[in-house]
């Protein structure tokens, strides 16, 4: 036979001033002893799982910020990377090469590397869809 009351009974022993302040909410509140201080004990019992899932919480916003922090300077280091390789060959395109002399060609031969990056970032973004 199932239970007319959703509540199971529970017994506590509190200190004198703790059941005078427990009367003075209730009687503020205009509820009985009883459902005042299953509220207490329901609002005490919430504060306490977000203490722990704030503390979760915590803990995941630090590593996430190691995480972005270490992919920041990844980021950097490729970047200073392509930068070197990139002045490395137009030097060497623009000393040893018949490209010196010739602006016209310069630009062109810097339009074209401009489109082929292009190119293979788009490639690129395709394959990763697939």
């Amino acid at each position: 036979m199932p239970r007319r009351q959703p509540f199971v009974n529970v017994s506590a022993v509190v200190s004198p001033a703790i059941a005078e302040e427990i009367d003075l909410l209730a009687k503020s509140n205009g509820v009985s002893r009883s459902t005042m201080v299953r509220t207490l004990l329901e609002e005490r019992l919430t504060e306490r799982a977000n203490e722990r899932v704030a503390g979760s919480y915590d803990k995941v916003e630090q590593r996430l910020k190691r995480i972005e922090s270490r992919f920041s300077a990844f980021l950097a280091k490729a970047v200073r990377v392509s930068a070197q390789g990139l002045y490395l060959d137009w030097y060497y395109l623009k000393n040893y090469t018949d490209l010196a002399d010739d602006k016209e060609q310069q630009k062109k031969v810097n339009e074209e590397a401009r489109n082929f990056a292009g190119q293979q970032l788009q490639q690129m973004k395709d394959e990763f869809k697939d």
